[in-house]
């Protein structure tokens, strides 16, 4: 949560040029594009690959089955795969085709039904053998039922298995206390601004807003002009952290990094005035009318690109992961990169530059009453370690490497333009390490007074005396 993740992910980590047991056949639905993967609402996919063969059999004819649910989106654009039915496929296909004598079964969801299926998982003792945890409060939440992974990797990847990652990777996983139970496979940096340069400007903003009040005035053209301001999921908890995080850490980075550690107070007069920005969105106008009953994924993002590449809305709050969409392959990219689209941090707030959240997207961890926990951290090991090329090939997200590999493919000139804005940002003084609280309860209370601040139910005051109430009944 230091200046060293910011330092670690521009010096040493190359930026990817930024939710069951039983086999089951593939149920997939029709894909809507590169966006159905990071928040659709459709129903559960799951990938397999056919049995026998080069992916399948051992010598003796055995074969262990895992299984392996994750979130849309947690996979990462493998291989520059972005619907989910294609991404979980390939997945499978190349794990089971490198691992004789392990057959994978992969399933994505919806991030909010993945933990909801896993407490009744767990609870009947049919949890997946490999699991895709966030770091921080939801990996503090079910370390219990996880296999601690540094022997396996001590093993795998020698005794010096943790200089071979990043700091940063391992940030928020470390606070889960000594043991490591989960390994991340991708980064991301969050709390930027994405627009489409083109209808900026046909519709009276010259240029993208630097300050806090050019901020204002350019969401009152935009609405006066008939368009929508700044697209934002409110309905979201993860859009609302970082978002809150985004324009407490702008603030004062310190204080910030302070109270979700529960080392400073929330009552804090900076902490106070985050909340009060953060209510300006909404009496401002600066985001959507509705925005508190808006997902990003995919209500909001439609707008910003449907399957075509259609662009109607100018801005929208996302993160880095949004690169993979200027990823010259896409069928959609020409009409899409038309639009001159280009991302930004969010404006400077009194004077200081906006900040930008850096952590791993997703961990991996290990059922700890899997009956295949090796062939399991396989699978982790695959994913986290001996594919990095993979991810960093399917663009739009870090590798978690401190040697990361350097992309493979070709880069169009907007996405290295993306690229310079992003990596720029991570290299500075103004980063935090994480998108939410390690403490459940803390990020529910912070849910709650942002929504009360969003239909201004309470002020900025009232929200930091709920969250210093919701502290204190928090124990370290």
């Amino acid at each position: 949560m230091k200046k060293a993740i910011a330092m670690l992910l521009a010096g040493v980590m190359t930026l990817s040029l930024t939710a069951c047991s039983g086999n089951t056949v593939s149920e997939t639905n029709s894909g809507t594009g590169e966006n159905n993967a990071a928040g659709s609402t459709a129903a559960v996919q799951e990938s397999t690959a056919s049995q026998g063969g080069e992916g399948g059999e051992a010598e003796n004819g055995e074969v262990v089955e895992i299984t392996v649910q994750s979130w849309q989106y947690a996979l990462g654009n493998y291989k520059g795969f972005t619907e989910d039915d294609e991404l979980t496929q390939a997945i499978a296909d190349e794990f089971n085709a490198t691992h004789p004598g392990i057959h994978a079964t992969v399933k994505i969801m919806r991030q909010e039904d993945h933990y909801n299926a896993l407490k009744v998982d767990f609870a009947a003792g049919s949890a997946p053998d490999v699991i895709g945890i966030a770091p921080g409060a939801d990996l503090e939440q079910y370390k219990s039922q996880l296999a601690p992974l540094a022997d396996y990797a001590s093993q795998d990847l020698g005794e010096d298995w943790q200089d071979k990652f990043t700091e940063a990777s391992f940030t928020t996983i470390k606070l889960s206390g000594d043991e490591i139970y989960a390994f991340p496979s991708a980064m991301s940096a969050a709390g930027t601004v994405w627009y489409n340069n083109k209808l900026m400007t046909e519709n009276g903003v010259e240029s993208f807003p630097a300050t806090w009040e050019e901020l204002q005035t350019a969401a009152q053209t935009l609405r006066g002009a008939g368009q929508i301001p700044l697209m934002f999921g409110g309905k979201d908890n993860w859009q609302n952290y970082d978002m809150f995080i985004t324009i407490m850490a702008t603030i004062n980075k310190d204080l910030c990094n302070g109270i979700f550690a529960l080392e400073n107070e929330w009552t804090e007069s900076d902490v106070v005035k985050a909340f009060d920005y953060y209510q300006k969105l909404f009496t401002d106008g600066i985001v959507q009318d509705g925005a508190l009953s808006t997902t990003l994924y995919n209500e909001g993002y439609s707008q910003w690109k449907d399957d075509d590449g259609n662009s109607t809305i100018p801005m929208i709050f996302n993160g880095s992961w949004d690169m993979g969409s200027l990823k010259a392959e896409n069928s959609f990219y020409e009409n899409f990169s038309s639009n001159d689209i280009k991302v930004a941090t969010m404006p400077s707030i009194e004077g200081k530059p906006g900040a930008v959240l850096t952590a791993p997207d997703v961990a991996w961890g290990v059922n700890a009453n899997s009956a295949n926990k090796e062939a399991a951290w396989e699978f982790v090991k695959w994913l986290c370690y001996d594919m990095q090329q993979e991810v960093v090939d399917g663009l739009g997200f870090f590798s978690v490497l401190k040697d990361a590999p350097s992309p493979t493919v070709d880069l169009t000139d907007d996405y290295k333009a993306a690229y310079d804005v992003i990596s720029a940002a991570a290299a500075s003084d103004n980063t935090v390490g994480f998108r939410s609280s390690f403490y459940t309860k803390l990020n529910d209370a912070l849910f709650d007074q942002l929504q009360l601040l969003g239909t201004g139910a309470a002020t900025p005051e009232e929200a930091a005396a709920a969250m210093a109430e919701a502290a204190a009944g928090i124990s370290k």
